[in-house]
């Protein structure tokens, strides 16, 4: 199921992030869909990182941990935007889903991941409204 992460700094503005983990590769990674439901700087990169999850690549935020051994293409931030829903000008909703990256994909399979995967963890919650 998704949970949310709200972090509040010293004097900064509530930012608010929907996130689920889809796969794990024991502890060394793991493969999260984050929707944020505000728009902070860096909003995602600073979640993950609070939660001890950074995101591989990321230098700024993440530290040691955002560059795991071994791993290929840890020099590029894996973050994606893999799909988005819009209102269509016309009628009904437009649905885009972009695939991985080629070096993010290869990254997916050195884990064990599944790049072809798209099932949409936030489903339920949509459902729910």
């Amino acid at each position: 199921g998704a949970e949310r992460m709200t972090p509040v700094e010293g004097g900064g503005k509530q930012a608010v992030t929907t996130y689920a983990v889809l796969e794990t590769a024991g502890r060394r990674a793991a493969w999260i869909a984050l929707r944020p439901l505000t728009g902070r700087t860096h909003q995602i990169r600073v979640h993950c990182a609070a939660m001890g999850t950074p995101i591989i690549g990321d230098g700024k935020y993440g530290g040691r941990e955002a560059f795991p051994a071994g791993a290929p293409d840890v020099r590029t931030l894996h973050l994606h935007a893999r799909s988005i829903s819009l209102p269509h000008p016309r009628a009904g909703i437009l649905d885009i889903v972009a695939d991985l990256p080629a070096g993010m994909a290869e990254t997916w399979r050195f884990f064990g991941f599944d790049p072809t995967r798209t099932d949409d963890p936030f489903a339920t919650l949509e459902a729910k409204k």
